[in-house]
């Protein structure tokens, strides 16, 4: 019986190609352009592209989906609190939190 090697060349260069365009997102455009976007004060278009960008490298990390899912949403979360400025650490603590209870209950 063969084993089957998995492949991920295409996932890692997804991974950089978006986090170039996250890079050049930050660097060369304003943040009031991007903050009324859809929803006010919101950032749609940043979260847009840091959920995808933080979760495939979170996969990759810790070898598991559905970890990278519930931390990159976490992360996201925890900076859209900081974008409304309520962001601090007992907020970042109660997200954690929450985070380990729902993978300790996932957990297979």
């Amino acid at each position: 019986m063969k084993k089957r090697r998995k492949n991920y060349w295409p996932t890692l260069i997804l991974m950089l190609v978006l986090w170039i365009a996250l890079g050049l997102m930050v660097v060369y455009v304003e943040p009031e352009l991007v903050k009324n976007v859809l929803i006010e004060g919101s950032y749609l278009p940043f979260f847009l592209l840091f959920l995808p960008t933080s979760f495939i490298t979170l996969s990759i990390v810790m070898a598991s989906s559905r970890r990278g899912l519930l931390f990159s949403l976490g992360l996201s979360s925890f900076l859209l609190l900081r974008a409304y400025q309520l962001g601090n650490v007992f907020n970042g603590i109660l997200l954690l939190g929450i985070i380990i209870a729902i993978d300790r209950y996932f957990e297979s």
